[in-house]
């Protein structure tokens, strides 16, 4: 998707002045606030039970998020339906983005405040040019029983036998969302099960909604899929999961798919940061409730279906939902497995490391504010 500034130099120094005068808080400047979302008209009433570090603002801050859409956002469409953005002081637009590499130069100039990613060769390179975009929490996990993320192959390879063995995949054409990431990192670890490198399929770079067409009309043999396509392509019979594809397994329990975003802008408003995580944390928290102990579960299925792609409250009984971690941990080892893969490759010679660029400290103030989830 293509989204223009829509800024003037001379409107944003009218907008600067105004904003300066109204608030001493922490603020970010736009030509225009974001819409409200509809879905909070259908939102029960906002948490009180959890206070802020501080009261919010009287000043609306609108911030834009870069979501591709995915299931392990779902912390974010939760913490905006049930107000606990608005608590915050803060109006959240959530605005659709193909893959978080794409967002980074876009974060890094100013507009977009955060973005939902995954660990990869843009994300150190903006790191060397001093962009200043950092890892602030984890977003989605795959674990034993929140497998939304894994490699498929088309089911009719699979059924006539052309592919039974990992080796089979040799000079086929396999995609993943984006190239030299983690999702091209992930499919390296599976293709040396048998014997294989990247080198040795026809690797190419398709957006997920382009993947379940691609596998009906024969276009790719393989691809990296995430819910919630994943799910539809199982459910329309073009894919199969088979067990050499389980990302968690590759990665000895837990992959570290998703990650979280922030602007340089946003790091640099340390209260206003703070407060963006601890709504989006009560959001995550919520999810677990509903999806990890059943609690809830009904109200929350009605909020994604009403703010996602998933429409049907019955494909929330067939989805791998991701795990969301409540205090939003990130799980290092899978940044650290994937820049080795990065370095072998050649991909990445400088001496940035994902731990670099990791902050945490706002999750971790967050989590402090919320308490322990039980």
């Amino acid at each position: 998707m293509r989204w223009c500034p829509r800024s003037h130099p001379r409107l944003l120094v009218l907008v600067a002045l105004a904003l300066a005068v109204l608030s001493a808080g922490p603020t970010s400047l736009r030509a225009a606030a974001a819409p409200a979302p509809a879905a909070e008209a259908l939102a029960p009433a906002v948490d009180t039970s959890v206070a802020a570090a501080a009261l919010p603002p009287a000043q609306t801050v609108p911030l834009r998020y870069a979501s591709p859409g995915a299931i392990t956002d779902a912390g974010l469409f939760i913490a905006r339906a049930r107000g606990y953005f608005a608590q915050q002081g803060i109006d959240l637009e959530m605005v659709p983005f193909q893959t978080g590499p794409d967002a980074i130069p876009m974060m890094a100039a100013g507009e977009l405040d955060s973005a939902a990613g995954t660990h990869s060769i843009a994300l150190l390179n903006a790191a060397e040019r001093g962009l200043g975009v950092r890892i602030v929490a984890g977003k989605g996990v795959a674990r034993p029983g929140y497998e939304f993320t894994r490699i498929v192959v088309r089911r009719d390879l699979v059924d006539s036998g052309a592919v039974r063995d990992v080796a089979d995949l040799r000079g086929r054409r396999m995609a993943i969302a984006s190239l030299r990431s983690g999702a091209e990192a992930l499919l390296s670890r599976m293709l040396a099960g048998g014997g294989l490198t990247v080198n040795d399929v026809e690797l190419t770079a398709l957006g997920f909604p382009d993947m379940v067409p691609a596998f009906a009309n024969g276009a790719i043999d393989g691809a990296n899929m995430i819910e919630p396509v994943l799910s539809l392509a199982l459910d329309r019979g073009v894919a199969t999961a088979w067990e050499p594809g389980s990302a968690s397994a590759l990665y000895g329990g837990v992959y570290q798919a998703g990650i979280m975003l922030f602007s340089p802008r946003l790091v640099a408003q340390t209260d206003l940061a703070r407060r963006f995580m601890i709504a989006y944390l009560q959001g995550t928290r919520v999810y677990n409730d509903a999806f990890v102990k059943g609690q809830g579960r009904d109200d929350v299925v009605r909020i994604l279906a009403d703010q996602t792609s998933v429409r049907d409250p019955a494909a929330y009984d067939r989805m791998q939902m991701g795990w969301l971690d409540p205090d939003g941990a990130v799980a290092r080892d899978t940044l650290r497995h994937d820049l080795e893969y990065f370095r072998q490759q050649g991909y990445y010679t400088g001496a940035v490391t994902f731990d670099d660029i990791i902050d945490t400290s706002f999750a971790e103030y967050a989590a402090q504010q919320l308490g322990p989830y039980r």
